[in-house]
């Protein structure tokens, strides 16, 4: 009987122990834990900055990411620059107009690959019907005709701006249009789509069409051109004018001469050989 006394007296004490420890926090000190920072937080308050930046930061200028916001644009953006530099508005302004918003590589990088396949297929077509013409059948494609056109084109397109731009950056006039190495490649390779239907037509085998067509890729690839252009140049831009307007015209000239130009004597009848051919005063009657 006593033994069972000391089991509920302990039971008791137990209880009485457990309400004495317990305690429950004030309104003041669950304020202040709110307010007290954990400690497995770091007190820098610019880490979260810090975090961002590190995510956001720049790739290298020889990576792929780099290069890649350069063809980030969508197909409506660009059937709309190639409209305007096809069909350009008298006083508009091509750079301002269509590509100071976001120029772009991936237009002007398919036009001068599309255009170097169109000046090499019409070409080989052009001289086959040259070669048909003078019954010249023994004709071979000219594979050549892909790598010279593409030194020529890639050259003009991707190295030419390349030095105007170092030519701008010498001249380095705050007061005159800034353009970037981006700008001036996208205004370039645009001002190249008119070329592609004029190669086609070129393969026609009349030698006044070949040059009218010269001087209309040329006049109106220019416009745009040096409208756009010019306005980096300081005043007097005369010399400019005429060197950039030149480069672009030899370029069409030089085009249509080395690919499809039509020959003197092609369509004439040739004389056929091993005839010997008797003067008409020694043919007696």
């Amino acid at each position: 009987m006593n033994q069972d006394k000391d089991i509920l007296v302990d039971f008791e004490e137990t209880n009485s122990s457990n309400l004495l420890f317990q305690s429950f926090p004030t309104e003041q000190q669950s304020h202040e834990k709110q307010l007290k920072p954990s400690d497995n937080q770091d007190q820098s308050p610019n880490q979260g900055l810090n975090d961002v930046v590190d995510g956001l930061a720049k790739p290298s200028n020889w990576s792929i990411e780099y290069f890649q916001k350069f063809f980030d644009v969508d197909t409506d953006t660009v059937i709309s620059r190639i409209k305007g530099s096809i069909y350009p508005k008298y006083g508009d302004n091509y750079f301002q107009t269509y590509i100071k918003s976001k120029p772009d590589l991936y237009g002007p990088f398919w036009i001068c690959a599309t255009l170097i396949i169109t000046i090499a297929i019409s070409g080989n077509v052009a001289n086959y019907l040259q070669a048909a013409a003078s019954h010249k059948y023994n004709w071979k494609y000219d594979f050549h005709a892909i790598s010279s056109s593409a030194t020529a084109i890639f050259f003009y397109a991707w190295f030419v701006p390349i030095i105007v731009w170092g030519y701008l950056k010498y001249q380095n006039d705050s007061e005159v249009l800034n353009l970037s190495m981006l700008e001036l490649l996208c205004v370039y390779g645009y001002s190249l789509s008119i070329y592609i239907p004029i190669s086609i037509l070129w393969v026609v085998q009349i030698g006044f069409l070949q040059s009218t067509l010269v001087v209309l890729g040329a006049l109106l690839s220019g416009y745009i051109l040096l409208t756009s252009i010019l306005p980096a140049f300081r005043e007097p831009r005369t010399l400019p004018l005429i060197v950039l307007g030149g480069l672009h015209t030899l370029l069409a000239l030089g085009l249509m001469l080395k690919f499809f130009h039509v020959p003197a004597m092609t369509g004439s009848t040739p004389i056929p050989t091993g005839i010997p051919i008797v003067p008409a005063s020694n043919i007696t009657q």
